[in-house]
């Protein structure tokens, strides 16, 4: 174990598909093998990123709650969609 600006190297030892499966979960949260393992041993489960087509759908679902709230002035029926439309962004947002 070495030091190296207040950071030390930890040599582990695991087994080919734990080490596959790290590099998998690193890779899919965006993160390097080092920074995932630090985030673990700070509490935090990092999450896998989302791909961009993700945030282009959330970006077109936000576009069309705009237009129905504005709808909602001439069909009043459409506010209970536009509430409906809203929670499901709002799901979406906290799984993101």
């Amino acid at each position: 174990m070495s030091t190296n600006d207040g950071k030390v190297r930890l040599k582990i030892r695991l087994t080919v598909e734990e080490k596959a499966k790290l590099e998998r979960d690193a890779a899919l949260c965006g993160l390097t093998r080092s920074e995932y393992l630090r985030q673990i041993c700070l509490g935090r489960r990092p999450r896998p990123k989302q791909p961009p087509e993700f945030w282009e759908l959330l970006n077109a679902l936000y576009e069309i709650h705009d237009k129905l709230e504005r709808l909602t002035a001439y069909y009043p029926e459409a506010s209970e969609e536009s509430s409906q439309l809203e929670r499901l962004v709002l799901i979406l947002q906290e799984v993101a």
